[in-house]
């Protein structure tokens, strides 16, 4: 019963978070856009219009800046949500996801947290610090390649690289680097699951919206159980 309670407070912890990092951006585009009657009372072309908006890029920009420094949702979230969309822009985006990650690391770099404070970021357990110290100590830079697979976020890497004295200019192209082979993954995955999915959930974007909401959060538990 714990567990079960646990679950659904984190499910609405993720939710709640997510949907208010996003709302500006929104609110900016519906706002800009309120003499297209079409948008009116229809969400799911409002939301597909948003993806191909100068807004999209800003929110994706902060979003790769802030998982390099304070948030904790996988720039994935979003590329699940844009592989069922009729969006044609993908590539742009990973473009401006490129300026967000090279800025938030820059941030990091500048800020160069203590771990104890690095601890009192959402999601970040002492074993996340353990492993990364772990990776920098045996392999250098290179440690970055185990950030995709391990469930480690990006910024416990970034806050604990000045630690190690790597040069800003090679760390950010390693990962980006490192990125853009996630993105490959991810991506193929996903296009794997297209013909499957696709006519269950286009258009239906809020439900795909809740269910992404739901895998994430029970990855969240997944790792803070192995990481804690």
């Amino acid at each position: 019963m714990n567990g079960l309670l646990r679950a659904g407070a984190n499910f609405i912890v993720v939710f709640m978070s997510i949907v208010l990092f996003m709302a500006p951006f929104y609110a900016v585009f519906r706002w800009r856009q309120r003499s297209d009657k079409q948008l009116s009372g229809n969400l799911n072309l409002s939301v597909e219009r948003f993806f191909g908006s100068r807004q999209a890029n800003w929110l994706v920009l902060f979003w790769a800046a802030g998982e390099a420094t304070f948030w904790f949702v996988i720039p994935e979230f979003l590329l699940l949500l844009m592989i069922f969309m009729r969006v044609h822009r993908k590539f742009q985006l990973v473009i401006w996801d490129i300026y967000g990650t090279v800025i938030g690391t820059a941030i990091a770099f500048w800020l160069h947290l203590s771990h104890a404070s690095l601890l009192r970021l959402p999601y970040i357990y002492p074993g996340m610090i353990a492993h990364v110290e772990k990776w920098y100590h045996h392999l250098g830079i290179w440690g970055l390649a185990y950030q995709p697979y391990s469930g480690v976020p990006y910024k416990v890497f970034t806050f604990l690289a000045p630690e190690h004295h790597f040069f800003f200019v090679w760390f950010i192209l390693f990962a980006v680097v490192v990125r853009i082979t996630r993105y490959f993954i991810s991506y193929a995955l996903l296009n794997s699951l297209y013909p499957v999915l696709h006519r269950r959930v286009y258009r239906n974007y809020l439900p795909l919206f809740v269910g992404a909401v739901l895998f994430f959060s029970i990855m969240l538990l997944r790792i803070s159980h192995l990481y804690s």
